[in-house]
């Protein structure tokens, strides 16, 4: 409303609604506020209480929940078991195919030196066969006390047996041909087992390269080729097959083991050679007559020609 109290002058004058004191600073909606707040931390409990638990358990406590039935729960040793128990009046579970657990394997008996030897192959010629040759030849010569007297090896030609003194025993007297009983027993047992092969052998005797000459001109390789003749007629005897010999040689001091030490006596031994199929053909391509040969006489020369298979 205006008024005006001279020509000069307007005069303004404003209408204000009253309102009470205590609406406007009053303490009312914190209240509600408060009460609003711990109804929704009340709601957020519930809720985080009655959330399922997501978090990794054992194996053991998932499988007793999971299957109360289960034998204890947990497994004696570690907490698998399956099996279910047969409990009255409770629905029995959902049945698993339990896996079918491995057959135990058959005992398998301890091979001695006689069982393994009838189990030999009548030709041995793989690797593996002649390996299995050489362990029994080992085992057989423990039983001889001879193991430090024998050395066994696999070679490209077959199975190289090597038979040698030792720092107590001599295999032949000095001299001469004249076996000692020692190494007669262990001939005896190897005779058992090459017995048992159709493979044919090779003997070898060696000397070292000590100068011995008697009257008659018996030399080294006199010597030699006695002791291996020596060696094969011991084999012969205890029950080697005399078809099972191609070949017995007088080698002399010409193959010493220790080439640099040749008066050494570990030079002096005895050599048996075991033949694979392939070294015994080309053996009797060289010296049989699969082979050609020039035959000289005093009429001429005359040349033979390799016989037909």
């Amino acid at each position: 409303m205006r008024k005006r109290a001279d020509k000069d002058h307007e005069i303004i004058v404003k209408r204000r609604s009253k309102k009470g004191h205590g609406d406007e600073h009053g303490g009312a909606w914190k209240v509600a506020f408060a009460d609003f707040t711990l109804a929704m931390m009340a709601l957020f409990m519930v809720l985080w209480i009655v959330h399922p638990q997501t978090l990794e358990q054992p194996k053991a406590m998932g499988d007793q929940q999971t299957n109360p039935l289960v034998d204890g729960g947990v497994g004696v040793f570690d907490g698998a078991s399956r099996t279910p128990l047969e409990l009255d009046g409770l629905p029995a579970p959902l049945h698993r195919e339990a896996p079918a657990s491995p057959q135990p394997p058959e005992p398998v008996a301890e091979a001695d030196p006689a069982s393994a030897n009838e189990a030999l192959a009548r030709r041995i010629q793989s690797s593996e066969e002649l390996q299995q040759l050489a362990r029994l030849i080992r085992d057989v010569s423990g039983t001889v006390d001879a193991l430090t007297n024998i050395e066994v090896d696999v070679v490209p030609q077959g199975l190289r047996i090597l038979i040698k003194d030792d720092q107590q025993r001599f295999m032949f007297q000095r001299g001469n041909a004249s076996l000692d009983p020692h190494f007669r027993g262990l001939l005896a047992a190897l005779a058992g087992v090459l017995g048992k092969v159709e493979n044919k052998l090779i003997i070898s005797g060696h000397t070292d390269a000590t100068p011995y000459r008697r009257q008659s001109g018996y030399d080294n390789w006199n010597l030699s080729g006695d002791r291996a003749l020596r060696a094969r007629n011991v084999l012969v005897d205890n029950g080697l097959p005399p078809k099972n010999v191609l070949q017995v040689a007088a080698q002399a001091d010409v193959m010493p083991i220790k080439p640099d030490q040749p008066e050494d006596g570990a030079n002096r031994r005895i050599e048996i050679l075991l033949l694979t199929e392939r070294a015994e053909s080309l053996y009797r391509e060289l010296f049989g007559e699969g082979y050609a040969q020039a035959q000289v006489s005093a009429s001429g020369a005359r040349y033979q020609a390799p016989a037909k298979p």
